[in-house]
Parts: structure tokens; sequence; C-alpha cells
């Protein structure tokens, strides 16, 4: 829904108040230039038009570009992980905790659309900086999906032992199909399935792995 402007002059909102409208117009305008006209050729007067609000306005709240692009990379991919940790962290058989992450993360993604058309999508192919919060992002996730296989492997002893690169293959080809599918605007839930196959299978869970290309994605 796009948000109505602030009205000029004294208007006697709370000062909080004026900077999360503006902030929330900001990101919305960020998201939507960048979908346009990609990174590289955004430019603050693309955002401001779109946001609806000044120059000085967007300056006093972000430093650059750049920094308004980081700030709205970092609150999704936060809300991103978080989403994914909850589930993980659910009192559920093994199997069922990245059934459910899979599925939250994907739902969380294709909610997210325009969002991550532009701060998933376009990354990448940003600045140093960005590439380097993205990276990060992709980490936390690694990292809890390999917490996950941790706990997997001393629940079930009796899986082969697939080597230190699995869980980086997996998350780099969940990963890049969470990028594709960002750009492309396909969704990603009615593949969660197959992402849950192809994990247990990564790790020899064969049984895991027709199970879940048996059965459809969680109802919500």
């Amino acid at each position: 829904m796009t948000q109505r402007p602030l009205p000029r002059g004294q208007h006697g909102l709370p000062a909080e108040v004026v900077v999360v409208s503006q902030r929330n117009r900001i990101i919305e305008g960020t998201a939507r230039a960048v979908a346009q006209h990609g990174y590289a050729h955004t430019t603050v007067a693309h955002i401001i038009a779109l946001a609806g609000v000044s120059r000085t306005t967007f300056y006093q709240l972000f430093k650059d570009k750049e920094a308004c692009f980081l700030w709205c990379f970092d609150a999704l991919a936060e809300a991103h992980f978080h989403t994914v940790a909850a589930a993980l962290a659910e009192p559920a058989p093994h199997p069922t905790r990245l059934l459910a992450a899979l599925h939250a993360y994907m739902a969380r993604v294709d909610a997210d659309a325009g969002l991550a058309s532009a701060f998933i999508g376009e990354a990448e192919g940003a600045t140093p900086a960005i590439r380097s919060a993205y990276t990060s992002a992709r980490q936390r996730l690694e990292d809890a999906l390999a917490q996950w296989l941790k706990d997997v492997r001393h629940a079930h002893p009796e899986l082969p032992d697939t080597g230190p690169t699995t869980i980086e293959l997996v998350n780099t080809a969940i990963g890049g199909l969470v990028v594709a599918r960002a750009r492309s605007g396909e969704p990603l839930l009615p593949l969660v399935p197959e992402m849950a196959a192809f994990v247990f299978g990564a790790i020899g869970a064969w049984r895991w792995a027709e199970h879940a290309r048996a059965m459809d994605a969680p109802a919500d």
C-alpha cells in the first residue's frame, strides 16, 4: 500500500513517528527505483521522487544511496534470518524443522517480492560493501543450516559423513535459486518439497528425500 506523504508544516506528530514514516517511504521508494533502474543507475533523485520526501530529508537519514541500500538490505536479511532460525529451533523432528524453515523462508521471500527483487536481486552486482553484506547474510544462513546438520548427525549417526563442504554447496545452490527467483518474480514456495529433497539427498538421508518429494509444501 502506498503511504500518503505527511502534511507539510506543523502537523503535531512526534518526531519519532515522522522519522519512521519518512524512512518507510524511502525504503519503498528505493525498492521501486532499484527495481526500475537497477542499483547502478538508480540515483537519489529517483528515490526521493518515488518516496515523496525532500533531498534534505533523505540526507538527514542516510549518508548516500549506498548507505540507504545497505540499511534496507540489512533489515530485510535480518527478518529473513530470524524466520529461518525460529523454524529450525522448533521442538520437532529434524526433517520437519528443515521443511518448516524452508517453507517459512520461501513464503517470506515471496511475500516480500518487491523488496526481494531490489535488495536480494541486485546485491551481488552492487558495490563491494553491499556484496560484503550479502555474503555475511548468506553466511548466517549457512551457519544455521550447519548447526541443524550437526544436530542431525548427533541424532542419526548412521547417516553417511558427507564432508565439510556439503552445507556450503547446499547453501550456494539454494541461495542462487532465491536470487534468480527474486529477479524473475517467480514464486519460491512451490519448490519447497524439491528443495528439501535436495538437502536430504545431499546429506545421505534418502528416505527423507523421497518423503519430501512426495509431499506438498506445508500449508500456511
